[in-house]
């Protein structure tokens, strides 16, 4: 499927050490533009991460929203 973003950079802002050493907060900053209309944008979000032996056990992404009001041009209802 083709992705109506076109992702230019994707850099980690932040990163958190937890009492767990499995466990890393990450704050991630996404620059990108729409393909379809040329408008550039930037995304920011939290991950959490957990890695054992290497491997990514659990990953959640949490971001706002609301970037999308600023990038589509168009409010979500109820905003």
């Amino acid at each position: 499927m083709a992705s109506p973003l076109r992702l230019e950079d994707y850099e980690v802002t932040e990163l958190y050490q937890t009492q767990d050493p499995a466990v890393v907060i990450t704050e991630m900053r996404a620059t990108a533009t729409i393909a379809t209309t040329g408008r550039p944008f930037t995304a920011t979000s939290i991950q959490i991460l957990r890695i054992r032996d290497g491997h990514i056990e659990l990953f959640r992404d949490f971001a706002d929203p609301r970037f999308l009001d600023d990038v589509t041009g168009e409010p979500r209802p109820g905003s």
